[in-house]
């Protein structure tokens, strides 16, 4: 039998199995979710403040097998809450549970275990509150307790307490875990599950012997609990939100040190040990650098990381027991890429954060989440370079968060940083760029603004204050302001409107006039008045780009005086993207800065102002504010560029451009990356780094050599193919890390069914998460379509995790080629993708991404057909989204028709008209631009 053959059978015999589920998760750093009009009204989707628990006593008993009457996969449990009032005439308790039956409850006076006299409890599937209805009224100020007998379910959806597996010598070795943010803490035991209501825990786990148990403490005590079974005890957790609850029922070993331990499976134990190096490095830093000791809170006495085979997202932030994708934790020289043990390093930086930005301190509600992920997200970057000092990890943040949430953040769609939600799925939604990036970019700009000892005082007492308590933004910004009477107003106003501005500099011999408005990338003409505060900065000069303390304008013009304005080398603000907007000039400045630009060591221009002007002008071209022509002509500079910043921002701008690339001038298009991209190539060479070479060096190596052979460069798609090809021979010999990702495309674009059984085969048999992940970027560029189906029915499989699937489909459809077969896949295979994916919400997004790449109306015009045919079998939801797929492939096409003849000009000079001198260069910038300021 064949591998296609053996893909298809099993991809049927899942399908035959697979049972509905309700959704499959979704990494919410990657995708967005497609949510139906809410159920019920808002405020019904929130418990009221009539009743808080204070205390909880919980125990679990796991059936990982079936035992007796007890179906696998089920649990037993029990819980009581300690609760009080202090309303009067209280005569109902609301809180959450979801997906397990409740057997028996009672509400007890905790003083004298009197019965309160009860009613039957109503229960509303849709917002999960479980109302139980009293027969006499609460006291105030006195406790009661909550007592319930439960059964639940292990689900594998990767949320609340959910069974994963892993392979030990062939055999599946099941095991739970948890994840219960946002709201899912309510499918382990019935709670208040809400992060407001903070409460102390104490967890028993009942569990087979063979099984290790772990939770956020220490474990207190062990008992027998019948044959074959043990009864665990753990400490008393601080007080926090039930979405912090943690714990693994698992045969897991554990390196630990210090304090600290990294969890994994048995097999992967030789995976642990840069994780456990980095992360006591990192706790020992953030303490400081936060001045609150970790272990001064009472029960956290170590910390635990766990490396968990099935995690629906990167990482979670438990108190004391820190859960991670394997990929996330677990690191091996000889095959993780530096990019990779660079992201376990930020990853568990996070995750750490988080234990005094998001577990001592809470935000009260989801809806301002970002005082949560936005602290994490800047640790991630600012608190790993405490520890790793030489990565440019600075220079990193401004592209990848920064400019990263450029791109959301311009679109109408958009929201506040402050947000309200209600729904299940706005709560998940929220976890998104705007609260992560968005809220890490805030702070980084106020940092500036401050200064770094003023920002680290203001909070250190901001973490003082909120401790063991919930926080609003004006509890922040209450700190802030004890040491600058104006940080409310500055910040404040970025967290509550959407989007960011468009500044316009317009020169003149006294000086520079600014404006700003809002940017939206599909409406320039817009009539919109938001205003910010506007963190001004600026350069006339090499020395000048280290001036990063910004001064604040308020309106929507302002004047910039400057004697001499007119004979600077150039004016561009912003210094080093402090401030979060972005930036156009009048013809004589971008004039200025084009030539600078050319000239040589750029004009002193700052590396991160250089990526900041990249950025800027792929967008503002995007955006219809600079003519493409215009754009490009001064993007030529990037022939000369060495640095890793601005080739970041080239590539994310190029990325998107190459989408929108006329079918008809693809040859051209290929002509002009491969000359941009020639001298990196020449200084950066196919080889393995050197022991000496920049770590950011490194990762430009990468994106230049993938760059490279993607478009045809013959050099590097001959050493790529040679080096698959003597590592196919002899597999014991690996690829080096850093080069796998672009040696294992190449080899399987060029190869043939023998070079992709050969990589699949190397899939399903290493142990190692993070290779796994390579192995599927290289499968995803097969490039014939017996092969892509192959690839196709590989995902629906079992042999592709849940959690990865999505990515592995993106990494076939980034590959241009497969796009008309994957859509033909997907219209005779839909059934199947649907059952392995979890539900046709995932048929839709599956389609929609393939749609935001296609080029050809007649493969658009089959989709079409195929939803019309298929409407009810597709339902509602997924019909409606896959229709407004097929709207923004329209609007995709309308902008590369608007925009080809301009693009197709500058394209078909360069490559058949000879290169131009920078003077012509310019003084085509400047005319352009005149045209621009004059319509």
């Amino acid at each position: 039998m064949t591998l296609a053959e053996k893909l298809a059978l099993v991809v049927l015999v899942t399908c035959a199995c697979a049972v509905v589920s309700t959704a499959s998760p979704l990494d919410p750093d990657r995708y967005f979710l497609v949510e139906a009009e809410p159920r019920a009204q808002p405020e019904d989707y929130r418990l009221n403040d009539d009743v808080w628990p204070t205390h909880y006593d919980i125990e679990i008993k796991p059936y990982l097998e079936q035992e007796g009457n007890k179906a696998q996969f089920t649990f037993d449990g029990s819980a009581k809450i300690t609760v009080s009032t202090q309303k009067q005439n209280v005569m109902q308790i609301k809180l959450h549970m979801a997906r397990m039956d409740i057997t028996a409850w009672s509400v007890t006076r905790k003083s004298d275990n009197t019965i309160i006299p009860t009613l039957p409890q109503t229960y509303d599937q849709e917002t999960q509150i479980l109302t139980l209805p009293l027969s006499s009224a609460l006291q105030a100020n006195v406790e009661y307790v909550l007592s319930f007998t439960y059964v639940g379910n292990m689900d594998d959806d990767m949320h609340g307490f959910y069974r994963s597996y892993y392979w030990e010598d062939g055999v599946k070795v099941w095991m739970g875990s948890t994840q219960f943010q946002q709201t899912h803490a309510r499918r382990a035991f019935p709670c208040f599950d809400e992060p407001r209501f903070k409460a102390t825990f104490q967890l028993k786990i009942n569990h087979k012997t063979q099984y290790n148990v772990y939770s956020n403490t220490a474990i207190v005590g062990t008992a027998v609990a019948e044959v074959g079974r043990s009864l665990t005890t753990f400490g008393v957790t601080p007080s926090m939100s039930s979405y912090l609850i943690a714990f693994i029922v698992a045969p897991y070993q554990i390196n630990d040190r210090d304090g600290m331990g990294i969890l994994a499976r048995p097999q992967a134990q030789n995976q642990t040990q840069y994780s456990l190096d980095v992360g006591i490095k990192l706790l020992k830093a953030l303490e400081e650098w936060i001045d609150y000791p970790y272990a001064s809170v009472a029960g956290m006495t170590r910390m635990y990381m766990a490396a968990v085979p099935d995690f629906s997202a990167g990482a979670m932030e438990n108190w004391g027991l820190l859960t991670y994708r394997e990929t996330n934790i677990l690191y091996r020289s000889d095959d993780s890429t530096s990019m990779q043990q660079h992201r376990i390093a930020a990853v568990i930086s996070h995750e750490i954060a988080h234990q005094w930005f998001g577990d001592l301190v809470t935000c009260e509600w989801w809806d301002v989440t970002w005082l949560n992920e936005g602290f994490a997200r800047y640790y991630q970057y600012y608190g790993t370079a405490l520890v790793e000092t030489e990565w440019d990890l600075d220079h990193q943040f401004v592209v990848e968060q920064l400019q990263g949430v450029m791109q959301m953040d311009s679109l109408r769609s958009t929201h506040p940083m402050t947000h309200p939600v209600y729904t299940q799925a706005q709560t998940s939604g929220i976890f998104d760029n705007i609260s992560y990036n968005k809220g890490a970019v805030m702070l980084r700009m106020m940092e500036h603004y401050l200064t770094t000892e003023t920002f680290k005082t203001a909070l250190r007492a901001y973490i003082k204050d909120r401790a063991f308590k919930t926080t609003r933004p004006e509890d922040l910004f209450n700190a802030l302001n004890r040491y600058d009477p104006n940080a409310r107003s500055y910040m404040e106003p970025w967290t509550v409107q959407p989007g960011y501005p468009l500044v316009t500099v317009t020169s003149h011999d006294t000086g520079f006039t600014i404006t700003q408005k809002r940017f939206l990338v599909n409406e320039p003409d817009h009539n919109e008045q938001t205003a910010w505060p506007l963190p001004i900065t600026f350069a006339t000069k090499a020395s000048e780009f280290s001036i990063t303390r910004p001064a604040f304008y308020t309106g929507m013009t302002f004047e910039i005086p400057m004697q001499g304005a007119s004979d600077v080398e150039y004016f561009i603000l912003n210094n080093q993207q402090v401030g979060y907007y972005r930036v156009n000039y009048d013809a004589i400045l971008w004039g200025k800065i084009s030539k600078a630009l050319h000239s040589e060591g750029f004009g002193g221009i700052h590396v991160l102002n250089r990526a900041q002007i990249v950025d800027d002008l792929f967008n503002l071209a995007r955006g219809d504010v600079v003519p493409y022509g215009t754009a490009l002509e001064i993007l030529e500079y990037l022939k000369e560029e060495t640095e890793y910043a601005p080739w970041l921002a080239a590539v994310n701008g190029l990325t998107t451009l190459s989408r929108r690339i006329h079918a008809d001038d693809e040859k051209l298009f290929t002509a002009h990356i491969l000359d941009i991209f020639s001298k990196a190539y020449d200084i950066v060479k196919f080889q393995a780094p050197t022991a000496t070479e920049r770590r950011i060096f490194t990762y430009m190596r990468q994106n230049v050599l993938q760059w490279a052979c993607n478009y045809g460069h013959e050099e590097c798609s001959k050493a790529a193919v040679a080096e698959f090809h003597r590592y196919h021979q002899n597999p014991s010999v690996k690829v080096h890390p850093d080069l796998r990702q672009v040696v294992y495309c190449e080899g399987i674009r060029k190869g043939s069914t023998e070079e992709f059984e050969f990589l699949w085969n190397q899939y399903l048999t290493t142990n190692v998460a993070t290779e796994q992940i390579l192995i599927l970027q290289g499968l995803g560029c097969v490039s014939s379509s017996e092969l892509i189906t192959d690839m196709l029915n590989g995902i629906a499989s079992p042999h592709v995790r849940s959690q990865d699937k999505n990515n592995a489909f993106t990494y076939v459809i980034n590959n241009p080629y497969t796009l008309p077969h994957v859509s033909r896949y997907l219209q005779q295979n839909h059934a199947n993708w649907a059952a392995s994916h979890g539900s046709y919400t995932n048929v839709a997004s599956a389609f929609n991404n393939v749609l935001a790449r296609l080029k050809s109306d007649s493969e658009r015009d089959a989709i079409s057909a195929f939803i019309e045919s298929n409407k009810n079998i597709l339902g509602q939801a997924a019909y409606d989204s896959i229709k407004t797929g097929l709207e923004d492939y329209e609007t995709n096409k309308q902008f590369t028709l608007r925009n080809r003849d301009e693009i197709h000009e500058f394209l078909d000079n360069k490559i058949n008209g000879g290169a131009a001198t920078i003077l012509a260069n310019v003084s085509m910038i400047v005319g352009l631009l005149m045209l621009v300021l004059a319509r």
